[in-house]
């Protein structure tokens, strides 16, 4: 029995009534050009088959560097929040931790998978002090200094010719601070193939609403994103040395006030949850139209999210599916 699923076992029976707050973007279509993260993506077709490499063995990096919201811990059982405010409301966690290697950055943080070259799951959060008029990073996207020596390092060239763009997990407009903020998002760990339909069309959607979110409703958003991998599998579909293109790409994005922390998440937070896919011919489509739970996010995927939450309120926000 995987951990996501014992954990919804031991949650009392009850109904897992819903209180579903429906988080409508009002972001309609956007010219290809309004898109800053294309301007280093290359479109030609065609992927290349990786070879897999027997996986290093990684161990967790130590302090965190940026603190966490002033919420106190979680009720009724939910695991401490991690120190980084990134991680605030629990690190996820799966069955297999061999092929999760955590890395925390003051932009973000995540776990790396180094047997598909890209990250299990990036955690962040958004509020209106991420965004300034920082430029964006003009060079080429870059390998991340800080994964270990035996790791393979995935390069901007990895993804040339592949018919894939680097698909940003934090987006670059989420990091305006400081130009240092925006080129950490440029760290290929922060980046996955997807196709352009996707990247620039509903995620995109969802991306311009989540800003509004943060920047201009002065909410406070704590997000996990990342791609349905096959777990403890080779990958089906690869691009340039290894690196593991998903079927699926998965968000999940819980709105709070300023200063609140995972002791302040209830049954009526609002929670956005969605799946979509990684194809072609889905630009025109609004991210409301992939709505899911966060429930069947953590069936797809193994890992169990906002573990630091009271598994009461757990068990009610993520069976919700928005309306």
């Amino acid at each position: 029995m995987s951990r996501t699923a014992s954990r919804k076992r031991r949650k009392a029976g009850g109904a897992l009534g819903l209180f579903v707050v429906a988080l409508v973007g009002g972001a309609g279509a956007l010219l290809h050009a309004c898109r800053a993260d294309r301007w280093l993506d290359d479109l030609t077709p065609g992927t290349d088959e990786g070879k897999s490499r027997p996986r290093p063995t990684a161990t967790v990096p130590g302090a965190p560097s940026a603190p966490g919201p002033k919420g106190s811990p979680a009720r009724g059982g939910g695991k401490p929040a991690d120190a980084s405010v990134h991680l605030a409301l629990g690190v996820p966690t799966d069955d297999a931790p061999s092929d999760d290697h955590l890395m925390r950055k003051a932009q973000y943080a995540l776990s790396y998978n180094a047997d598909q070259n890209v990250a299990n799951w990036v955690s962040w959060q958004i509020d209106a002090s991420w965004f300034g008029d920082a430029p964006r990073h003009k060079g080429k996207f870059m390998t991340d200094p800080e994964l270990p020596s035996g790791f393979y390092r995935v390069t901007h060239d990895d993804y040339t010719g592949s018919g894939y763009d680097r698909g940003h997990m934090v987006r670059s407009e989420e990091r305006t601070r400081s130009p240092e903020d925006n080129k950490i998002t440029f760290l290929m760990t922060n980046i996955l193939p997807q196709y352009h339909d996707l990247n620039a069309g509903p995620w995109l959607r969802l991306e311009e609403h989540c800003e509004a979110l943060g920047r201009k409703q002065g909410k406070q958003l704590f997000v996990m994103a990342g791609g349905v991998l096959k777990r403890g599998k080779k990958a089906t579909k690869t691009i340039g040395k290894g690196v593991a293109v998903p079927d699926t790409f998965f968000k999940i994005v819980v709105v709070l006030d300023p200063r609140e922390g995972p002791a302040d998440v209830t049954e009526s937070t609002p929670v956005i949850a969605v799946l979509m896919p990684n194809k072609e011919g889905i630009q025109d489509e609004g991210w409301e139209k992939y709505r899911t739970t966060v429930d069947e996010i953590e069936q797809r995927t193994g890992y169990d999210f906002l573990t630091a939450v009271d598994e009461d309120v757990q068990a009610e926000i993520e069976a919700k599916r928005g309306d």
